[in-house]
C-alpha cells in the first residue's frame, strides 16, 4: 500500500509551500517570534528554509516510483523530524516551549515511520545475480566484513540503485 505515505508526502509538499510563502505560519505557532509577536527577518529565513525543505520531501513521498525509493524518502522525512526536534528545541529556552516542540517534531517522525511500515514489498528479483558472475558475487561478498551493520546499509542501497537503473533500462 503505497497510498497512505504518498499522501503524507502531499501534505508534507503544501504544508511545506504554505510556510515558504508565509512563515509566520510555522514560527508563531513554535514561539519564535519577538515579544511583539514578530517573526525577525533571521527567523523568517530559517522557517523558509525548513518550508523549503518540507516541500522536497514531501514531493519526493508522493512521486517516489516504487517502493524501496518511497522507503527511503520516509527514511529521510524521519531523520528531518528528529532533526526538526533538536533544532527547533534548542531555539527557546523556556522548558515547556522547548519540550512541546521536541514533542511535536518527533511525534511527527514517529507518524512518518508507522506510516513508512505500511509500504508494501516488490517480489525479490531471482536473476540479481547476471548469469556465469555468480562467482564474482560471492567474491564481492566476502571481500567485505558484513558484521559491519554499515555494510548492511550499503548494501540495501546498492540495491535500490541497481533496480531503478534495471527498470529504467539503463542496465541488464
Amino acid at each position: 500500500m503505497t497510498w497512505f505515505p504518498r499522501l503524507l508526502g502531499i501534505g508534507t509538499a503544501a504544508l511545506g509551500a504554505t510556510i515558504v510563502v508565509r512563515p509566520e505560519t510555522l514560527a508563531v505557532p513554535c514561539g519564535l517570534t519577538d515579544a511583539a509577536g514578530k517573526t525577525s527577518p533571521g527567523m523568517a529565513a530559517l522557517c523558509r528554509g525548513i518550508g523549503a525543505r518540507d516541500v522536497v520531501s514531501g514531493l519526493a513521498l508522493a512521486f517516489a516510483p516504487s517502493p524501496n525509493p518511497l522507503r527511503l524518502a520516509v527514511v529521510g522525512r524521519v531523520a528531518t523530524d528528529i532533526g526538526d526536534a533538536l533544532l527547533l528545541g534548542s531555539l527557546k529556552p523556556e522548558p515547556p516551549t522547548r519540550s512541546t516542540l521536541a514533542t511535536f517534531a518527533v511525534s511527527r517522525g514517529l507518524l512518518s515511520a508507522l506510516i513508512g511500515l505500511t509500504i508494501g514489498s516488490v517480489p525479490a528479483d531471482d536473476e540479481s545475480v547476471e548469469p556465469g558472475d555468480e562467482e564474482a558475487h560471492r567474491r564481492d561478498l566476502h571481500e567485505h566484513d558484513t558484521s559491519d551493520p554499515s555494510w548492511h546499509l550499503r548494501d540495501w542501497v546498492s540495491g535500490i540503485v541497481d533496480e531503478e537503473l534495471r527498470e529504467a533500462g539503463l542496465v541488464r
